[in-house]
C-alpha cells in the first residue's frame, strides 16, 4: 500500500455521473496534471485553490449539495499507511 497521507476519493463520484477525468479537468479549470492526478487518486497535495474549484463542481455533478471535503479527500497519518 502507498504511504501517501492524502488520498483523493473523487473517482467514484465521477464514475457515478459517467464523467471522465478529461471532463473533470475541462470543467473545473484545474491544471491537466492536477485534475488527472485527483481523478486517478495520485495527487498528493491538499490545496485550498483546488478544493475551491473541485468541490462545487463535484457537488453539482453528484447532485449532493452537502458534499464536504471529507467526502472527497482522506488523510491518513504515515504510520497508518
Amino acid at each position: 500500500m502507498s504511504n501517501m497521507p492524502i488520498r483523493w476519493k473523487v473517482r467514484p463520484i465521477l464514475e457515478g455521473a459517467q464523467a471522465t477525468p478529461y471532463r473533470f479537468w475541462k470543467e473545473t479549470g484545474l491544471s491537466r496534471d492536477v485534475a488527472y492526478g485527483i481523478a486517478n487518486g495520485d495527487h498528493q497535495a491538499l490545496d485550498l485553490g483546488v478544493i475551491e474549484k473541485a468541490l462545487p463542481y463535484l457537488r453539482d455533478l453528484s447532485g449532493d449539495s452537502d458534499l464536504q471535503i471529507g467526502d472527497i479527500v482522506e488523510y491518513r497519518a504515515i504510520t497508518d499507511c
